[in-house]
């Protein structure tokens, strides 16, 4: 996808997601937060130009937060100070609440209190995560040139 259209998607999605969290659709916040960190995960490990050996399959959330959190390349003064790898392991906790929530919906514990925390811990998530994944971004880029 062209850059302009990914930013105009982006854009749209993000203002979705305030959206579905302002009119309560807890659901569907946590749907697109999900989403934004397969993106922004996705984006940090090409920015680093991170090489692995993950098949598509593979290529999920949970194998891509383990690889940036285990790869030298994020343990720099810079990421560091970002907190990169503190809000990745954040996001993975949230993800292990979310998969129990969302793979066992019909049997689980969850109240709709609970439903909401995980939409509003999410979009706090993903509000940190997209502020530091493009400033770390950018470092990646400026060393990689």
């Amino acid at each position: 996808m062209k850059n302009y259209k990914k930013n105009q998607s982006y854009r749209e999605l993000m203002e979705d997601l305030a959206l579905a969290v302002e009119k309560e659709f807890f659901y569907e916040a946590i749907f697109i937060e999900y989403a934004i960190f397969e993106d922004r995960t996705e984006s940090l490990i090409r920015h680093s130009k991170l090489e692995h050996n993950l098949t598509p399959k593979e290529f999920d959330l949970y194998n891509k937060i383990n690889l940036i959190i285990n790869a030298q390349e994020f343990k720099s003064f810079y990421c560091n100070k970002h907190e990169i790898v503190k809000i990745l392991n954040e996001v993975n906790d949230w993800r292990k609440v979310r998969n129990k929530l969302i793979h066992d919906l019909v049997n689980t514990d969850f109240t709709s209190d609970d439903v909401k925390e995980i939409a509003i811990k999410g979009y706090e998530l993903v509000t940190k995560l997209n502020n530091k994944s493009t400033l770390v971004n950018a470092y990646f880029d400026a060393k990689n040139k």
